[in-house]
């Protein structure tokens, strides 16, 4: 799930707080299983945890 915060950091230039990353993961995870892209899925799941606006 490394990989996940990896594109985070490249795609939005945001650092996942350690305590916050398995919610980040299962978001992400979540949104994939719901048929949206990578670049979707990690966006909508730093804007539900607040942070990116």
């Amino acid at each position: 799930m490394d990989i996940f915060i990896e594109l985070a950091k490249n795609f939005y230039g945001v650092i996942i707080p350690g305590r916050k990353r398995k919610l980040f993961s299962t978001l992400v995870i979540s949104n994939l299983n719901d048929r949206y892209s990578i670049e979707t899925s990690i966006g909508m799941a730093l804007k539900s945890m607040h942070l990116v606006n």
